[in-house]
């Protein structure tokens, strides 16, 4: 009996931790990976030129997230890992820069001497929310069903503090509306923790970095993780690794169509593959326009928005007048940009020998920006920056990178419209699977988590060998 096959479709960080677990789940399966750019790594991808070694796409990932960190060890790349300084960020509002409260755990006080000293909110809005931290209404209850982010938090923390920094903090990672946002999808742990310990405060608290906990005697660590050799090294080590999979660049897929015996046939610009097993990394539109068999309105009505990054390289003798790892700016604030980090205070490894700004643009429903020129792309950051900073700025080199359409946005129920897909995709299309940035998290190791997921789901899918009797 021939092995059974199976096709990966993407070659982003996904599809080739899919194949890099698969060669080890499935050990007696040929591996075929399919991908419609002459590159790998999708998002993942790294500026290297003249020292300088910055992120194009996600520049880095939270460490408390484990199972990243455990497959970069485990291909061997544990010693390039590397922690994102800890120096001063800040809020960008219409009236400047405020610092960052310290002691805030995703923007939520877990230190109320430190967040005392903010001048972010005023001293009513202050005593506000240190009210409603201490003493929580009498009639607040854990939620049994999804709903909006900004609809639990209000409640618990007041309108200020949300508007004023959790918002500019959260809604950028899952790149939605606060109160259109998956508590449930996006941050579970909020409530999960308040469920432990009783309240949001004392659950926040136990979320405290170790260095936090510990009193001010023990030096901060950064909570972000990268390579020293850049992020694109991962995808790099992750080819190099791969040892019974065949890579296909330029390859992409046109359609799929279930033949007599159960297999599948793949068309591509190449000719036809076959296949036992099929699991789509694409992007999800491309998934409803490939499965013609089934309406999945969990994917077709699952809404993006387009980034893009403005990375502004500066002579290293150029000091700027931000002193600190960056900031995030405030939706009601009179800017374009959405953010903007000091690449070389943030991370020693990225510029040591310049002085670099990576600017950010694009907002749910205000991305229209990212699809315009370079040219116009770099002045509009060039002078909000310059309107920040106080001065002409001018950098000696400007990267512009886009993601269009590249961000999905976890509105209320997005997990059980993501199970319901799972569910109809399986019971009408047999041994087809899916995973990827619109399923089950947007950073790097929620992908690499939901990768594995999908792949035990797939090996209790697969014929158990029968047994002697």
């Amino acid at each position: 009996m021939s092995s059974k096959r199976l096709v990966i479709v993407g070659g982003g960080i996904s599809g080739l931790v899919a194949a890099y677990y698969a060669e080890k789940q499935f050990p007696e399966m040929n591996i075929t990976l399919l991908e419609a750019e002459g590159r790998l790594g999708g998002k993942v991808a790294t500026f290297r030129d003249e020292g300088l070694t910055i992120e194009r796409g996600p520049d880095s990932y939270v460490a408390r997230k484990h199972v990243l960190t455990d497959l970069i060890e485990e291909i061997g790349l544990g010693d390039q890992l590397v922690r994102n300084n800890t120096s001063q960020a800040y809020i960008l509002d219409a009236r400047g820069l405020h610092p960052i409260p310290k002691g805030a755990v995703m923007g939520i006080p877990t230190d109320l001497e430190l967040f005392a000293q903010t001048s972010l909110l005023t001293e009513e809005e202050k005593a506000e929310v240190t009210e409603r931290l201490l003493h929580p209404a009498a009639d607040l209850t854990i939620p049994e069903r999804d709903i909006p982010l900004g609809e639990y938090l209000r409640p618990r923390l007041g309108d200020a503090l949300v508007e004023k920094l959790i918002e500019p903090l959260l809604s950028g990672i899952y790149a939605g509306d606060i109160d259109r946002m998956s508590t449930f999808a996006t941050y579970p742990q909020f409530v999960a923790n308040e469920q432990k310990a009783g309240s949001l405060f004392e659950g926040m608290r136990l979320m405290r970095p170790l260095d936090q906990q510990q009193g001010p005697t023990l030096k901060a660590t950064g909570q972000f993780l990268s390579l020293a050799t850049g992020l694109e090294s991962l995808v790099e080590r992750l080819e190099e690794v791969l040892e019974r999979t065949e890579i296909r660049l330029e390859t992409p897929l046109r359609s799929i169509e279930r033949e007599d015996d159960g297999r599948y046939r793949l068309e591509t610009d190449h000719g036809p593959e076959f296949a036992d097993d099929i699991l789509l990394t694409i992007p999800h539109r491309q998934v409803v326009s490939l499965l013609p068999e089934v309406t999945l309105p969990g994917l077709a009505n699952l809404s993006t928005h387009s980034t893009a990054t403005v990375t502004l390289i500066f002579d290293k003798e150029t000091a700027l007048p931000i002193d600190g790892t960056g900031f995030i700016v405030n939706r009601r604030a009179p800017y374009s940009i959405t953010a903007c980090t000091a690449i070389d205070q943030k991370w020693n490894h990225a510029a040591p020998n310049h002085t670099v700004l990576r600017a950010f643009i694009g907002r749910p429903g205000k991305d229209a920006l990212v699809k315009e020129s370079d040219e116009v792309i770099e002045r509009v950051v060039l002078e909000d920056l310059e309107k920040i900073c106080g001065r002409v700025l001018r950098p000696e080199r400007i990267v512009v990178s886009r993601l269009v359409d590249g961000l999905p946005a976890y509105t209320v129920g997005h997990a059980e419209r993501i199970q319901e897909v799972r569910e109809t995709v399986s019971s009408h299309y047999p041994h087809i699977h899916l995973a990827g940035l619109a399923y089950d998290g947007v950073g790097l190791p929620d992908c690499v988590a939901g990768v594995k997921m999908t792949l035990e789901q797939m090996a209790l899918q697969q014929p158990q060998p029968c047994q002697e009797s």
